[in-house]
């Protein structure tokens, strides 16, 4: 890990291209360690989008079965609205 002496007027541009470079830098002040910057972890939610394992998907369904109820939605729905109204 690269070590940065903030004492010799480096530029946050700098930090930034040593962070770049080697993934995270330590800045010291008067020969001591003051701060570590590193890299931040890629966004998981960036990644390149998967196929859809359609059988996979079918067996899930086939083992977690939507729930069927007597009533619709609508009905469950307000009852429990009028049983908060009580």
């Amino acid at each position: 890990m690269e070590r940065i002496d903030i004492s010799d007027d480096r530029r946050v541009a700098d930090l930034v291209e040593a962070v770049e470079r080697d993934g995270a830098v330590e800045i010291v002040r008067d020969g001591v360690v003051v701060a570590t910057v590193a890299a931040r972890e890629p966004d998981v939610s960036a990644r390149e989008p998967q196929p859809i394992d359609i059988a996979e998907l079918e067996r899930f369904h086939a083992e977690h079965p939507m729930p069927r109820f007597e009533k619709s939605w609508g009905e469950l729905l307000r009852e429990m609205r009028d049983e908060d109204d009580h």
